[in-house]
């Protein structure tokens, strides 16, 4: 009997270990995440600094500068969104495989708590028997 709680318990330690580097890959997938966050706020703001104030005068050159600069902010603002979208994504679907891996650690528990407690039981039984059974032998020696 106790050759299975072992083998439940190799299983729920290998189940404990996969959901350990979930844990770890998470962190990483958040920290990425963070960074792309922080990486776009910085560009919304850059974007915001590049403007031509009306009424000012500006040359054709610069203002032709100015608009590029603009545009190829614009993309690089976009593919930021991207590249944060395709973190929250990979974020939402690391937490749910975390949620699986740690139903399967529990589960693991459960069946080792249920097994012991059925091991135990069945000590206790058997203790119990030896125990009348000698109470038993003890009684009939008394009335001999």
């Amino acid at each position: 009997m106790m050759k299975r709680v072992k083998i439940v318990q190799s299983w729920r330690d290998q189940q404990q270990r996969q959901f350990n580097k979930l844990q770890q890959q998470q962190g990483q997938i958040n920290q990425q995440m963070n960074a792309h966050q922080q990486r776009l706020s910085l560009l919304e703001d850059l974007s915001g600094q590049y403007s031509v104030a009306s009424g000012s005068q500006a040359s054709a050159l610069l203002l032709k500068g100015i608009g590029r600069f603009r545009h190829q902010l614009d993309n690089l603002t976009n593919l930021q969104r991207q590249e944060l979208a395709l973190s929250q994504v990979e974020l939402r679907s690391i937490n749910e495989r975390l949620v699986k891996q740690h139903c399967q650690v529990q589960m693991g528990n459960k069946i080792i708590d249920k097994r012991l407690t059925k091991i135990q039981n069945q000590r206790d039984k058997q203790e119990q028997k030896v125990l009348d059974e000698l109470s038993i032998i003890r009684f009939f020696h008394r009335r001999s």
